[in-house]
């Protein structure tokens, strides 16, 4: 496993071993249910596991607890799947791993602690991936939607087959209307530098995943946008 970064953003500093036991009940049940009207099971889930079908190499960047890698074990397992995991954040990775083993995934699982604004480890370069997922990383990172969009493409699309898949989700900021719940942890995150996500919008992430994919589909539900976005340009190379 590679060496962290030696300072963590507040987005991935917050994620400690304490904070990992209530991750699943604070984002992925109250949050994206009540708040961003965007419920995990029949939604998010199904949309991680659609993009799995018939992929061999497989990397999941920003992994919060491992909720969709270890809900998905029988699709990695049915396909022989290399999963490889990525985060800045040590505790995360852990926790991760110890989640999919127990949920039944027995073959090798790489962890790579690394920031993906800057150029991976040359070792990964040299397995290219099939499918590439962001699951709630994009809405945490600094800069505008589309910058960042477009620094994470630069550095991804090198370790990413011709014909691979980058596919993800993210809370949208502006474009959509927020209730109160969502306005409330809108102000609370962005206070506490967790999201940067105030003027996110689905144009701008379209606007920048078009510049380097073929094909590109982006999509609202609730407040989240869900981007696919295949066959990377030759042109996009990291920096």
């Amino acid at each position: 496993m590679s060496s962290p970064s030696s300072s963590l953003h507040s987005s991935a500093s917050i994620y400690n071993r304490y904070a990992l036991h209530f991750y699943d009940l604070v984002v992925l049940v109250f949050s994206n249910t009540f708040a961003w009207r965007c419920p995990t099971k029949s939604v998010l889930l199904p949309f991680f596991v659609q993009h799995l079908q018939g992929v061999h190499t497989h990397l999941d960047i920003g992994v919060g607890s491992g909720y969709y890698p270890a809900h998905s074990t029988t699709h990695f397992i049915k396909n022989g799947t290399k999963l490889t995991l990525m985060d800045m954040n040590l505790s995360t990775l852990h926790v991760s791993l110890a989640r999919i083993r127990a949920a039944g995934l027995k073959g090798k699982v790489e962890l790579i602690a690394h920031d993906v604004f800057i150029p991976a480890p040359e070792g990964i370069r040299n397995a290219p991936f099939e499918a590439v997922s962001l699951f709630y990383l994009l809405h945490c990172l600094p800069g505008k939607i589309s910058d960042k969009t477009s620094r994470i493409c630069t550095q991804l699309i090198p370790l990413m087959q011709p014909d691979g898949t980058l596919y993800g989700a993210t809370i949208l900021g502006k474009g959509v209307q927020h209730n109160w719940i969502g306005r409330l942890l809108m102000r609370l995150w962005n206070s506490k530098g967790v999201f940067d996500n105030y003027e996110d919008d689905l144009e701008g992430l379209a606007a920048a995943l078009k510049e380097h994919f073929e094909e590109v589909k982006v999509v609202v539900e609730g407040k989240v946008a869900l981007f696919v976005a295949k066959r990377p340009l030759k042109h996009s190379v990291s920096l």
